[in-house]
Order: C-alpha cells, then structure tokens, then sequence
C-alpha cells in the first residue's frame, strides 16, 4: 500500500473517532438525566434573591449540602424584609413553580411560600425542565381557612400580620422542612424507597413564593 494512501486511510479513522466522541458527549449532556450525569459545581447551603420591587428577600438555606440515603436534610426558607418601614404586600396568585407540589405550613390557609424538591441538578435558569417530588400528605384534619388579603411586614424582619377577613393575624414567614425518604409519597420516585433508603445522586431543592419568586439550590444524596 502506498504509504501516502496509509497515511491518508489513518487520518479519516482518527477523524471518524473524534466525530463519535463529540457526539456521545453531547447525546450525554442533552438526554442523560441530570441526576445520572450530574453538574460538578460547588454546591451552596445558602441562596437568596431580592425582591426588590416588593422590598423583601426570599432565602433558603440547607444544613448540609450532602445527606445519608437513610438521613435527612433540613430546608429552611423565609422572606425578610429589606425596608425601614412596614411593607403592605397585597396577596397575588404568581406562582412560578407547580404549586400543589410544594410542602407549605400546614392548616394555615393562604400561605405564602413554599419549598419543593425534585431529583437532579437545577438551577435558577433551568428549573422548569425539573419534575417536583410530590410530597406525602398530611393526615390532618385542617379546618377550612381563607386565605389573607394582604400581609403588613415589619421592618428588617420575617414577622408579618396577615389580614383574613378583616382580621390580622401574627405570622413568622419561615418554613422548616427536614426532606428524606419519608417526605415523599408512595411512587414518587419510581417506587417506594427500599432499606436503602432515597436513590444516591443529586437533587434540588426549591422556594417559591406567590409573587413569582423562584430559588434553587442543588445537594447530595450518597
């Protein structure tokens, strides 16, 4: 064989090679769930947003960025307000994440933020393309309870008070959630969790509020 034909014939294969590794790389990074192949950034136990035109901050933070399959992590989310005055903040339906999969405060009609978690690595930009865990329902009764009009929310502070009816009421605008293999209801991740506990890999956590509020901040189940 001509050695310029074997060095020709050695070129188009190494370039074939090249070709098909490019596009498993990018078959992988487009259809290869995130929590299979997920992203290698520093997770935060920490994030916040200002919502300025409203003059409060939407905060969640997480004691651990990792957690044991059998453990749990606990999800804390609140608004603060960033204003020297009380902020009257009129109830609004602007929910931009699925509402009815966010855990919320239980028996209290009307409450205004709420936290969710779906298994993957979302963030802030991409968190629509995420699927929420549904969470397990409650066993409690709750009496019926309507909704506030609008919340007075003091200066620097969670505090508020709610008016329900012509009536206020005093509300802290804080949640605590601790999320593990209980939190969830039966199927939501395919099946219910084994003794193992939840499926290894990466999830996200989500606080959302009425006002259209949304953030995400990523943590380790291994």
């Amino acid at each position: 064989m001509d050695p310029d034909e074997s060095e020709y014939r050695k070129s188009v294969r190494n370039m074939v090679a090249v070709l098909a590794a490019i596009s498993i790389t990018i078959f992988a990074a487009i259809f290869v769930p995130p929590y299979l192949n997920p992203s290698h950034d520093s997770f935060q136990a920490s994030v916040s947003y200002d919502s300025s035109f409203f003059g409060f901050t939407l905060n969640l933070t997480l004691n651990s960025t990792t957690m044991n399959p059998l453990g749990h992590v606990m999800l804390t989310a609140w608004l603060n307000s960033t204003s020297a005055s009380i902020q009257n903040l009129t109830s609004a339906d602007g929910w931009a994440y699925a509402h009815g999969s966010l855990w919320e405060k239980a028996c209290v009609g009307g409450w205004p933020m709420g936290i969710g978690v779906m298994r993957g690595h979302y963030t802030e930009d991409n968190y629509t393309l995420g699927t929420p865990l549904q969470p397990a329902l409650s066993q409690a009764q709750c009496p019926a309870s309507s909704p506030p009009q609008y919340l007075l929310l003091y200066p620097y502070s969670s505090e508020a008070q709610a008016s329900v009816n012509g009536t206020l009421h005093p509300w802290l605008l804080q949640l605590d959630m601790p999320f593990g293999q209980g939190s969830l209801s039966q199927g939501a991740i395919g099946g219910v969790p084994g003794p193992l506990g939840l499926p290894a890999g990466v999830y996200t956590a989500v606080v959302a509020d009425e006002w259209g509020d949304v953030l995400a901040a990523p943590f380790l189940v291994s």
